[in-house]
């Protein structure tokens, strides 16, 4: 039976995130230094100011469409690796030196061979967050792949399942929920990587509208972009976890997350 939190305990864990945030910004606020840390009230004024010109929105637009895309790329390249790692040993086997070998490679460190195959822009932001996000999703179907145990495959077996069916009807429904865990990883990692490389190699998006207002010494402006790529960090989290909860809702402890 799946167990559900309660609405009053919901709501109280929701309330006490915001009074910690609220703490937060009202110490920012007391101890602001203008020329490097203003006051939360004048980033605030900035962040509307931008977001009426419609400049904020418009940056964060193409920040959202690369992480998203090196997000869907690397992803799914990552499940399907590290699936096939998991469920077919020999293959697995072939593939670890190789794969050990990338997976510890800092993404910033591609930039420069991506930008001499793909130049600056939208390719090659999606191309070094689709190769940074690749590896957790890696991990967790890896991980996944075994989480079927020797009693479900068992099972299978007595029933007469075919290879195909064993790997489509038990293996991949018992991974699911770690596959999902590290695509969420994934995709944290897809929007923090899409905006380093923009401030790296790009013209637009919010990493490089950040760094244009560090290096021109405008905090204000700096602190708004910084708070654009946590709500929109924040609103992506939202609805990954809005469409696992659908995906994931046969699972006895998804009501508790």
């Amino acid at each position: 039976m799946k167990m559900k939190m309660p609405p009053a305990a919901g709501g109280a864990s929701r309330l006490s995130g915001f009074i910690l945030l609220a703490g937060l910004l009202l110490l920012w606020e007391l101890t602001a230094q203008p020329d490097v840390l203003p006051p939360v009230s004048a980033v605030a004024r900035e962040f509307g100011r931008l977001l009426v010109s419609g400049e904020l929105p418009g940056q964060a637009l193409a920040t959202a469409a690369r992480a998203g895309a090196g997000f869907a790329a690397g992803g799914l390249a990552g499940v399907a690796l590290g699936f096939c790692c998991g469920v077919f040993p020999a293959f697995g086997r072939a593939c670890r030196v190789t794969v050990e070998f990338l997976r510890p490679m800092p993404s910033v460190a591609l930039i420069p061979i991506g930008i001499l195959f793909l130049g600056l822009g939208f390719g090659l932001c999606v191309a070094v967050a689709g190769f940074a996000c690749a590896w957790p999703a890696y991990v967790s179907a890896l991980a996944g792949a075994g989480a079927a145990g020797t009693e479900l495959r068992g099972t299978a077996l007595v029933y007469g399942c075919s290879r195909g069916e064993t790997i489509f009807r038990v293996l991949a429904p018992a991974a699911l929920p770690q596959i999902m865990a590290g695509l969420r990883v994934a995709l944290g990692v897809a929007v923090a990587v899409a905006v380093t490389t923009e401030m790296a190699a790009s013209p637009d998006g919010l990493g490089s509208f950040i760094l244009e207002a560090s290096l021109a010494r405008q905090p204000e402006r700096m602190y708004a972009g910084i708070a654009a790529v946590g709500l929109l960090g924040f609103g992506f989290n939202a609805a990954f976890v809005a469409v696992r909860g659908r995906v994931l809702r046969w699972t006895p402890g998804e009501g508790l997350r």
